[in-house]
């Protein structure tokens, strides 16, 4: 490709590696494009930090994705990145199965990611579509990646605020190429295979380039790891170390705590209070032989001297073969709390795709080249899960629940006995069956991106470039829904529903007996299951469309070289329209977040200029030194599928400088602003509802002794008790409607701040002493604020920052709402959570970045690369003085580093690399929860006071490969990932501030890998 071309921002694998210098494509008059700047200029003038990733290298340590390479990068590895095992787990913006790459933490949406120099448009599902979507590129298509490790808004626009990722395809092939790889994982489950074809060629006039690649990888399910097999409380004593945890005495090994299903809560009436409602205790029972491990088991609980008639005796009120659990520690460890259906969960989807892409450039006169780009994406994902159907029952006459009489009024229908179908269960009781069932989900992306344009060269040295470029994410979901009507007519029930129709659907109801044995364990009829559970598909429409003009140049010479020059205009278009499945729509859904249509688009103009004065060169201590400043003024429009308009604007600068000292020491920095306007989800996005329990949203609960323990203020405590509250409030059982949604006419845009100040060392060690040595040593200090930051509050900093507020005026307490009545009276009922801006967000540390060469002479060459990143400080701010900090928290160690080695010689290649993630621990936040104390004592757990593990020491991933090239037309790598299988770390999970990545004991972490053990072999020849 002809490397006038502004816009390809092209680079070659001979320039400096690993940002000790940017990446670049040499011309012939020793100018480069570099990332991060529209100006050529020769390779070592560059005043930003850059990272050049050879995807050759990612590959020989057994990464077959993009995602895997660029989100192992120190900038990224130092915080949680979106994965597939992420993004099915938890809302992730994109939805299921997308990957994203998120720079310092700050989040994929200010993470700019461009292909060849320009913006990719986002892929995803649903309404929060916003990122670019890693998945949409195979690797096979990269020749180089080169990530700007700061804010460059002023160059590119919006959304650069933590840095830019730029992915540059290859173009340089000549005739067919072919590959495949395959790595098989030693304990089966998430193998990778691929294969892929290509061909190019190189003309007098310009050159083509075209190729097709296909990506499968398998699920990966919880059964398939004995870490995630089983979540485990993972407590130890103080006194001595050894294990607490309560165990199953039905394996006689830890019991796990996951999501508790296949049994009865119940709640046993004890009398009526003032205003005639029920009071009540609870209590938990399961069916006999219908427990996890029910084959093998199920029938021990009858001899195991469990002292059933103890605890609210079952004896009295129900079948005898139902026995009470959790009330001591041997019952306790028989709750069932990992079913089959949660075993058998994906971790990571099954997963398949097919890429085409195809570039090229054509010389129309001297002067003129014609260029374009296509890329084309499908990919089909599928996940198992399981979701949980949980509805009250009641059984007798003489105290009726206050929902369908209130005894004190005497306004009871004495032909309601309770429910008719529960006969087996007698007195005064609600009882709560818990079912797990299985639920699939399942996505298709089809994306579409071209590119078209014209660039050439004027008279005086001037060169223009214009494009345009339209990119489209077309995509459907289906999921499995249990239908919120159906529940509704099995709740609370006094009669039966045959004969009537439900309230959404209006199908017949159909009468299910939840304390059946049978549809405990979620061994429905297809009747049943036809009335419970249903399928629905929806699809999402992105659509991306721009236009670029750029001009460069220069403009006149100075005695230490000439000034030049780029400016520009662009206009840009982004519309979405996410339309939720039937059941969504309707409301009709229970357990998943739902939402309404999320439709709007926006409008963005923006000019833009840079210039480069370079002031001294060849004088004592200056052997060069430049100057370098950037601007751009950005408008954006809104408008929404209703009408609703906002608009936005901002002017973004950047100034730098690169001194060089010698031709061996030389200095660098860089100060600017950034700007990033709303994502059409963070305006439009449709009221969207989930749900969490009260113990993770209210600070009321136990206020007596928390303030005891110092984990609230005392404002919270005063302001919960003139809310009617009791200090010994224990919390609600049934979990609060959360609904979030856009902030179109609310928002205003993010500005930032980025810093960095390098010093990059090159020095000549190719004397006699060293022989064949060269080392390149880069350090680069980087400083990046946000304000106004985009995000949503969370539900628990909503109703926290209502109660410790001065109450009265606080408008947090307007986005929240109690039950008032009933058994659930005092507990949280909705949470209005839309997007607002929050105060600021900072993200400062320092970079290291080292590379040494030596000639071994008849003995070969080794190769060296090591990369580092120390997080100094990692805090958010939601409100003005309040502050939250991750650094050194698990999922945002202080330090990662990545290190590699290669040896070469005759066409063989031993590479080894090593992958480490820092020690991390969540204790500060435990104490502060626990009033200080991480420590506890429980009659369930006898042997003394009891500690969580919430700490995890550094973890080193090791891999090794061994390649053979064979006359540069074929080479084939084997190798090893994860030499020594090592699994996460593990931590407790029954406490507080330590949630597991997917419901197991392994540390929430995307830096640790789930997969072991794997062996890797690519194969790759040219014709």
């Amino acid at each position: 490709m002809d490397a006038t071309s502004l816009a390809f921002l092209s680079t070659t694998a001979a320039a400096i590696a690993f940002a000790a210098t940017p990446a670049a494509a040499q011309t012939g008059d020793d100018e480069i494009i570099v990332t991060g700047s529209r100006i050529a200029k020769n390779e070592f003038t560059s005043a930003d930090p850059i990272q050049v990733i050879d995807p050759e290298t990612a590959k020989r340590q057994g990464q077959v994705q993009l995602a895997d390479v660029l989100q192992s990068t120190p900038a990224a590895q130092g915080s949680i990145q979106i994965t597939s095992a992420i993004s099915n787990r938890f809302v992730a913006n994109g939805g299921n199965d997308v990957q994203t790459v998120s720079l310092r933490g700050l989040g994929a949406e200010r993470t700019l990611v461009l292909i060849n120099g320009r913006r990719a448009g986002p892929a995803g599902i649903r309404g929060s579509v916003a990122p670019f979507d890693l998945n949409v590129l195979p690797l096979s298509v990269a020749r180089q990646v080169e990530v700007l490790k700061t804010g460059a808004s002023s160059i590119y626009g919006s959304d650069a605020v933590a840095g830019v990722v730029n992915i540059l395809t290859r173009n340089d092939l000549n005739g067919f190429e072919g590959g495949g790889f395959s790595s098989v994982t030693e304990h089966g489950g998430g193998e990778s295979y691929g294969v892929d074809a290509s061909f190019g060629k190189t003309f007098d006039r310009g050159h083509f380039f075209a190729t097709v690649d296909y990506f499968r990888q398998q699920n990966l399910t919880r059964r398939d790891r004995g870490f995630l097999f089983c979540s485990e409380e993972y407590l130890k004593r103080e006194a001595d170390g050894s294990r607490a945890d309560i165990v199953d005495f039905r394996t006689g090994r830890p019991a796990c705590s996951s999501t508790q299903a296949n049994m009865i809560v119940f709640s046993d009436f004890s009398g009526i209070d003032e205003n005639g409602f029920p009071t009540f205790g609870p209590g938990l029972i399961a069916p006999n032989g219908q427990a996890i491990f029910a084959g093998q088991y199920g029938n021990q609980f009858a001899g195991v001297g469990i002292p059933i008639n103890t605890y609210n005796p079952i004896g009295v009120f129900g079948p005898a073969d139902f026995f009470g659990v959790n009330f001591d520690g041997p019952s306790t460890g028989a709750l069932n709390q990992f079913e089959p259906v949660e075993q058998n969960m994906d971790v990571f989807s099954d997963v398949r795709r097919v890429s085409a892409f195809v570039e090229g450039a054509y010389d129309v006169t001297d002067a003129i080249t014609a260029y374009g780009e296509f890329l084309f994406s499908n990919r089909k994902s599928h996940s198992n899960g399981f979701q949980r159907i949980e509805l009250e029952q009641f059984t007798g006459a003489s105290v009726l629940p206050f929902f369908l009489c209130n005894p004190a009024a005497n306004n009871c229908d004495p032909t309601d006995l309770g429910d008719p179908f529960n006969g087996e269960f007698a007195g005064n009781i609600i009882l709560r069956p818990r079912v797990l069932v299985k639920s699939e989900s399942s996505a298709n992306v089809d994306y579409y991106r071209g590119v078209l344009g014209l660039r050439g060269t004027l008279g005086g040295g001037w060169k223009w470039d214009v494009s345009g470029q339209h990119s489209r994410s077309d995509a459907s979901y289906t999921q499995d829904v249990i239908y919120r009507d159906a529940v509704a007519s099995q709740t609370l029930r006094t009669r039966s529903c045959a004969g009537t129709e439900t309230a959404i659907r209006g199908v017949p109801c159909i009468d299910i007996d939840f304390t059946d044995p049978r549809v405990l364990r979620g061994d429905f009829t297809p009747e049943e299951r036809a009335f419970l559970t249903g399928r629905e598909t929806g699809r999402t429409l992105f659509k991306q469309t721009s236009a670029e003009a750029l001009l460069t140049g220069k403009l006149f010479d100075l005695p230490a070289g000439a000034v030049s020059t780029a400016f520009g205009a662009n206009i840009r278009r982004d519309e979405i329209d996410d339309t939720p499945g039937e059941a969504t729509l309707a409301g009709n859904v229970a357990n998943f977040t739902t939402s309404g249509i999320t439709a709007g688009r926006t409008v963005s103009k923006e000019i833009f200029g840079e210039v480069e004065i370079p002031l001294l060169a060849g004088v004592p201590m200056i052997e060069r030194l430049t100057l370098s400043g950037a601007a751009r003024y950005t408008h954006v429009a809104a408008t929404s599928r209703g009408g609703a308009k906002d608009s936005f604007s901002d002017t973004t600068w950047k100034v730098g400088a690169d001194w060089a000292v010698t031709d061996w020491l030389r200095f660098r920095g860089t100060w600017g602003t950034s700007f990033r306007a709303p994502a059409l989800f963070e305006l439009f996005l449709e009221d969207q509802t989930g749900f969490l329990g009260q113990q993770d949203i209210d600070p009321c609960i136990q206020t007596g002794a928390r303030l005891a323990a110092g984990a609230i203020s005392q404002r919270i405590f005063d302001n919960c008790a003139a809310a009617g509250i009791a200090p010994d409030y224990a919390g609600g059982i049934g979990p609060a409607t959360i609904v979030s949604g856009g902030g179109i006419g609310r928002l205003k845009p993010e500005t930032s701040t980025a810093k960095t100040v390098s010093v990059i060392l090159t020095p000549d060690l190719s004397g006699a002493l060293w022989g064949g040595l060269k080392a390149r040593l880069a350090v680069d200090y980087f400083d990046i604020r946000v304000k106004d930051e985009i995000t949503l509050l969370g539900a628990g900093n909503i109703v926290r920052g209502c109660y410790d507020s001065d109450f009265a005026d606080e408008p947090l307490c307007d986005l929240f709402t109690r039950v008032t009545a009933g058994p659930d009276a005092q507990s949280i009922a909705t949470v209005t959570d839309r997007y607002v801006n929050i105060s600021r967000q900072r993200n400062r540390g320092v970079d290291l970045s080292l590379a040494i060469d030596q000639d071994l002479g008849n003995l070969g060459a080794l190769a060296f690369r090591a990369q580092m990143t120390w997080q100094v400080e990692d805090k958010v701010a939601l409100f003005p003085g309040t502050e939250i900090d991750d650094n050194g928290k698990i999922g945002n160690p202080k330090w990662v580093g990545d290190f590699n080695l290669g040896w070469t010689k005759g066409g063989w290649t031993l590479f080894y690399g090593l992958d480490v993630t820092g020690a991390a621990s969540n204790m500060k936040d435990l104490l502060r929860a626990q009033g200080g104390d991480a420590c506890r004592t429980s009659s369930f757990r006898p042997g003394g006071r009891f500690c969580p593990d919430v700490s995890v020491p550094a973890t080193f991933y090791h891999s090794l490969s061994l390649s053979r090239d064979v006359a540069e037309r074929f080479r084939i790598t084997l190798g090893v990932a994860n030499l020594f299988d090592t699994p996460p770390p593990r931590v407790s999970t029954v406490v507080a501030a330590t949630p597991p990545v997917i419901g197991q004991a392994p540390a929430f972490g995307t830096q640790y890998d789930y997969l072991g053990r794997r062996f890797f072999l690519s194969v790759r020849g040219k014709l």
